[in-house]
């Protein structure tokens, strides 16, 4: 039994290593296709798992498309209480920022509609501005 919670830690640490790895959004598939690649032997069901603790824990975020598929993304922890992230939809990059703007939401959101937002998965989706020069709107 010993060995068996051994082997899934070290699972586990590939898991979060391969995680590191990945640049921009992935998915569940794309990162247990990685772990296939390396010829590692992770189950499906422990990508799920480490996944959602990985969530749990907040290293990574996990976000739903506009076509309704789940991705996943390292993203820095921040503490910091005006924070949001800037989805493009077209090159897929993601940016955290600071923005005063968040906190009057809040406050607005608590007064006038008696509404407690939640503030640690805010995400804003539009164009960045290398995608807003590269072409049109």
């Amino acid at each position: 039994m010993e060995q068996r919670n051994t082997y899934n830690t070290k699972q586990k640490k590939l898991i979060r290593e391969k995680i590191l790895e990945m640049e921009g959004d992935f998915t569940v598939k794309e990162l247990f296709s990685e772990l296939i690649e390396t010829d590692e032997s992770v189950g499906l069901t422990t990508v799920y798992r480490a996944i959602d603790k990985l969530v749990e824990e907040g290293e990574i975020i996990k976000t739903v498309g506009r076509d309704r598929t789940i991705y996943y993304r390292c993203v820095e922890k921040c503490e910091r209480m005006g924070h949001c992230l800037l989805k493009c939809e077209r090159c897929g990059k993601m940016e955290h920022e600071d923005c005063h703007v968040v906190e009057e939401l809040e406050e607005h959101l608590k007064i006038r509609h008696h509404f407690l937002m939640d503030k640690k998965d805010i995400i804003i989706y539009g164009l960045c501005e290398s995608c807003i020069k590269q072409g049109e709107i």
